[in-house]
């Protein structure tokens, strides 16, 4: 029997873990932190199947319970877990690629995807064990790449504002109607935040590839193409004009502050210390926030609009991330055991809940609902709700350039600082990116 985990007790999970520690590359089956039951341990009959996952201590902590839940359901198979932070997660695993000595089951981001998959390294999900049948289209075509199912997704995301209430009540704002907002209604009610005497800024974060992504998709336009950059020069000129001009109007930080903020815990943020009254995340960040910010009462707001119409404001599903399995893996039945577990096992999402996304699945999302707490009901309704504004998907990012993301929000902090125009930043950034791209 695993007991359930709440949000609360596993953001204070970080110290004590103690079952799971990072790993160095071993050879197949080998090594590692393993959970295994009788007969388990490959040497009579078994399958000892290595997983790896990113995620702080917190995250390593239920998935190991996962594993332990699978184990026992599954005595013949061991696991070995390979857990890391996200920082120095994908190194690693380029090491391991290129020694031939990857893990079976592989947790995999959306960026990367093109990546691995391009090169052959993830095998085809459909060809395997694994029960698809509960999982929504648009799920699975998320982790497809040109028609081939190489990645599962562990759950739906989407990139939204977040607002605080209490700060905008202080400021003499109040929360907008996010179906009908634009850009300078935002511009607008972040500048009346900063200008209130009420020691806040109206608006950090955000100036990522997720809400360019989102721009682009506005003015009818995508992010990727499969050789590069599809977003046009005058468009990402202006997203980054967007940013500058936030920045002048005193809506936002500082240059250098905005910087600093990206390097501070959750915790020690601004809109978490009510030092800001919007913010960008991501919907399952909501509970690490409010958390954070100790306030139940932030809410999430679709993002705004060039016209006002909720029907054309760009917003996309996405999977939070990915479970894949290794093409070379020499036990991929176990491997795909162990997955289907993960994603369609309720003994696994009561443990998980929704800290890897909305799960895809409805009968296991139907099953979680006693778990749910307050916050979790109220991101799968928004998420309900809002995936059935969606019509389309963003493009795959393309294979080689995984570091595009990190080439965006470089080139915007040089238009912060003033070092390069936004016409200059556009173009220098499509060079970068388009010069990483793989088209062979």
């Amino acid at each position: 029997m695993h007991r359930t985990i709440s949000r609360r007790t596993l953001l204070t999970a970080a110290t004590g873990v103690g079952v799971i520690g990072a790993l160095t590359a071993c050879s197949r089956g080998g090594g590692g932190a393993s959970t295994g039951g009788a007969g388990g341990d490959g040497s009579s009959g078994g399958e000892s199947v290595r997983l790896t996952f990113w995620g702080p201590a917190f995250r390593q902590d239920y998935t190991n319970q996962m594993v332990e839940a699978f184990v026992e359901a599954n005595p013949d198979v061991r696991v070995e877990q390979e857990p890391s932070e996200w920082g120095g997660y994908f190194d690693r695993l380029a090491t391991q690629v290129a020694a031939a000595d990857e893990p079976d089951v592989i947790n995999m981001d959306g960026k990367f995807l093109a990546e691995y998959a391009g090169r052959g390294v993830l095998a085809d999900l459909e060809q395997l064990d694994i029960d698809l049948s509960k999982i929504a289209d648009a799920d699975l075509d998320s982790g497809r790449l040109d028609g081939t199912l190489y990645a599962l997704s562990t759950g739906q995301n989407a990139w939204v504002l977040l607002a605080n209430p209490a700060v905008l009540e202080a400021a003499g704002a109040q929360v907008p109607d996010d179906t009908t907002w634009t850009w300078d209604d935002l511009n607008a009610l972040a500048t009346t935040i900063s200008d209130a005497d009420v020691d806040a800024v109206g608006i950090t974060g955000g100036g990522s590839y997720a809400d360019l992504t989102i721009w682009a998709r506005q003015h009818g336009e995508d992010l990727w193409k499969a050789d590069g950059v599809a977003v046009s020069p005058d468009v990402l000129t202006a997203w980054f004009q967007w940013y500058l001009d936030l920045q002048s109007s005193g809506a936002t930080m500082g240059a250098a502050a905005t910087e600093e903020q990206g390097a501070l815990a959750l915790e020690q943020q601004a809109f978490s210390v009510g030092q800001a009254g919007l913010t960008w995340a991501w919907t399952n960040q909501l509970g690490a926030i409010r958390d954070a910010a100790g306030s139940d009462d932030i809410v999430m707001l679709r993002p705004p609009s060039l016209t006002g119409s909720v029907a054309e404001n760009g917003l996309f599903g996405k999977a939070s991330m990915f479970w894949s399995i290794s093409a070379r893996s020499d036990v991929q039945d176990g491997a795909a055991r162990l997955v289907d577990f993960l994603v369609n096992d309720p003994a696994a999402s009561t443990l998980q809940m929704l800290d890897r996304g909305v799960p895809s699945n409805p009968e296991i999302l139907e099953e979680l609902q006693p778990e749910l707490s307050d916050t979790d009901r109220y991101v799968v309704d928004f998420m309900s709700e809002v995936l059935e504004e969606i019509t389309s998907a963003p493009a795959v990012q393309p294979m080689g350039a995984s570091t595009a993301p990190d080439v965006i929000t470089r080139y915007l902090s040089e238009v912060r600082f003033g070092n390069l125009t936004p016409e200059q930043a556009a173009q220098a950034t499509i060079d970068e990116i388009d010069g990483l791209v793989v088209t062979d």
